[in-house]
């Protein structure tokens, strides 16, 4: 499924293998690196995010919906200043995790809580989805600033997830409001 969401300021589309270079401000990059979930090391070229990207646009169509990784692109000029991504959580049955990644030089500017906010909006519309999850290590406190923003309540800390000690977020269908 082709995605393509508009805000005021940014549009969330699929990825394209042309974003290698913008991914790699997000993805490659030292001080977003370390927070991600799974536990992953920076990518160390923009070859490899090429190859990342590749796999993500040929997995795309076999997610289902609203499962899915997406690019977020300023709409006045088209540069990618982040990442978001709805998947099934550990052990992959039913809980569904929204995240968001955005490049350093993106942060400040409200773009995760304006994109994460019409993700969800779009991921409760068909009524299917009952609830989203955010996880967050608890010293990533920009992810959790972002979570409360988003109108997620925090509802406990695990290490279930991943292998990693998180907080967790939760918000339902039925408290979600733009």
């Amino acid at each position: 499924m082709t995605l393509k969401l508009e805000t005021d300021r940014l549009l969330i589309r699929d990825w394209d293998e042309d974003d290698a270079d913008a991914a790699l401000e997000i993805f490659g990059s030292a001080d977003v690196a370390p927070w991600l979930s799974p536990a992953i090391d920076k990518v160390p070229d923009a070859a490899t995010m090429r190859l990342i990207l590749q796999s993500w646009i040929e997995a795309q169509p076999n997610f289902v919906v609203p499962a899915g990784r997406w690019a977020i692109t300023r709409r006045d000029d088209g540069e990618v200043v982040g990442a978001l991504l709805i998947r099934l959580l550990p052990p992959y049955e039913e809980d569904l995790e929204i995240g968001w990644q955005l490049r350093p030089s993106a942060w400040g500017f409200g773009y995760a809580t304006e994109a994460s906010q019409a993700l969800m909006a779009w991921a409760f519309s068909d009524g299917e989805v009952d609830e989203l999850f955010a996880v967050a290590r608890p010293a990533n406190k920009r992810a959790i600033a972002t979570a409360r923003r988003i109108g997620m309540e925090w509802v406990g800390e695990t290490d279930k997830y991943y292998d990693l000690n998180l907080q967790v977020y939760r918000i339902r269908a039925s408290e979600f409001s733009t």
